[in-house]
């Protein structure tokens, strides 16, 4: 009985620290004909980056936080993308082919909505 008492109370505490731990997501918000809505949460982290991805379309963002995110292609080529909270900005679809990563080089979470026209 103790023991499985004591493996009970090792899996709460896995599956409770697994559950609060801080992961770079994406969470769809909505989607129809026009457009596709999301919000993205990065966490600041080299290991939390945003995998590697395009955009095939142009697309808004509106900054939920204050941040600033270092965009970096396959070719290793990067730039900043600073962002300031309540403010939106349009992006332009991605070169054809090309693929990026997203940094977060703040100290907390950047939240950021995306809707991409269709």
């Amino acid at each position: 009985m103790r023991t499985l008492l004591g493996f009970l109370t090792l899996l709460f505490y896995f599956s409770s620290s697994f559950a609060n731990s801080p992961i770079t997501q994406r969470i769809p918000q909505f989607s129809n004909d026009k457009v596709n809505v999301w919000q993205t949460i990065i966490f600041p982290s080299e290991k939390q980056k945003l995998t590697p991805h395009r955009h095939e379309n142009d697309r808004v963002v509106v900054a939920l936080d204050d941040g600033e995110l270092q965009v970096t292609n396959e070719k290793g080529e990067s730039h900043l993308l600073k962002l300031s909270k309540n403010n939106a900005y349009f992006l332009e679809k991605d070169v054809p082919g090309n693929l990026h990563t997203d940094i977060n080089l703040t100290n907390h979470p950047i939240r950021v909505m995306v809707i991409e026209l269709k």
